[in-house]
């Protein structure tokens, strides 16, 4: 006795019925299909990963801005100001730059539009995951790092394995795609 369906051979053939459209099971058309759907899900991770760099240096500023506050070494309203643009600034080239890599890499796995300009954007924010951190380990090696560092190292590095991931299949739907048009330009 088995504990799952005893499948018969030939029993889900596919394109049973006649049909003009072939299947494309082969192993390119595949590989295709599997590198489109991870760059379209490691894009949405980039642009979540984004929206967390935001709430972060959200928090992180007006945590410092109360901490300057209540020692009365900074008046309100231009902490708020400070707030206002150091929040606005970081807003534009964080989710600037990760909407322009989601963007683009969507329409890359979706209708094969080859455009470096998205690749260009994450590879300055793999440089700057990178400087974050060197920024971490300088603090763990002099001592200051807390539980808030070690959070955010953890976010860093997660969203440089997303981005690294999505270089790389980048890259490779590119292969798999170019592959295919020269086993088409071949019969």
């Amino acid at each position: 006795m088995s504990l799952g369906k005893e499948y018969q051979k030939h029993e889900y053939l596919i394109n049973l019925h006649g049909t003009s459209a072939k299947a494309k099971n082969d192993k390119c058309h595949v590989d295709e299909r599997r590198c489109a759907s991870m760059l379209k899900l490691t894009a949405s991770g980039t642009l979540v990963m984004g929206i967390w760099s935001l709430l972060k240096t959200f928090m992180s500023v007006f945590g410092e801005m109360g901490d300057d506050l209540r020692t009365g070494e900074m008046p309100y309203f231009i902490a708020v100001l400070g707030v206002a643009i150091v929040f606005t600034v970081m807003f534009v080239i964080t989710i600037s730059f990760r909407f322009i890599v989601w963007k683009g890499a969507r329409r890359e796995a979706e209708g094969g539009e080859k455009r470096n300009g998205y690749i260009v954007c994450a590879v300055l924010l793999m440089v700057f995951g990178v400087y974050t951190g060197g920024a971490f380990i300088r603090e763990v090696i002099s001592g200051e790092a807390d539980g808030y560092d070690i959070t955010n190292f953890i976010l860093d590095i997660t969203s440089f394995i997303i981005l690294l991931q999505l270089l790389i299949c980048t890259f490779r739907l590119r292969k798999v795609r170019k592959d295919i048009a020269d086993i088409r330009g071949e019969l």
